[in-house]
């Protein structure tokens, strides 16, 4: 019988975006469907200097299906002004318990993403999606 999962716990997060690559870590609360959390990663643009980014995020998981928004953006670290633009992400809780998918910022830059499970965190909640752990 499947454990039930809960998505809470700490992600390796890389992206590709054709022009450039970002790889970092994500932070993610579940309570029921409603996910919320904190990414931070380097963002590295072919030919440009590589700059920090933390975004706020929330969002739900439906069946398999992951769905986070954006709502903030900081740069934490860059030697320019940087107007960074807020990204979307969906994407699939694999039966391997990796999450991958697709993003695509507000202006329409769209990349793959892969997270991966740092550590996890088995929920109690009835409505949590129940997911084999091997």
């Amino acid at each position: 019988m499947p454990e039930k999962i809960n998505l809470t716990g700490r992600w390796r997060f890389t992206e590709d975006f054709g022009f450039g690559k970002d790889s970092g870590y994500a932070e993610i609360s579940q309570r029921g469907k409603h996910l919320t959390g904190v990414l931070r990663f380097s963002e590295q643009i072919d030919g440009e200097e590589t700059f920090i980014v933390k975004q706020e995020v929330s969002g739900k998981i439906n069946g398999t299906r992951i769905d986070l928004k954006s709502h903030s953006c900081e740069i934490l670290f860059s030697d320019e002004d940087i107007i960074y633009e807020l990204d979307t992400w969906t994407g699939e809780l694999l039966p391997n318990g990796k999450i991958t998918g697709n993003s695509r910022d507000s202006e329409g830059t769209g990349g793959s993403f892969t997270m991966e499970r740092e550590s996890y965190q088995i929920s109690e909640l009835p409505d949590d999606h129940q997911f084999g752990v091997n």
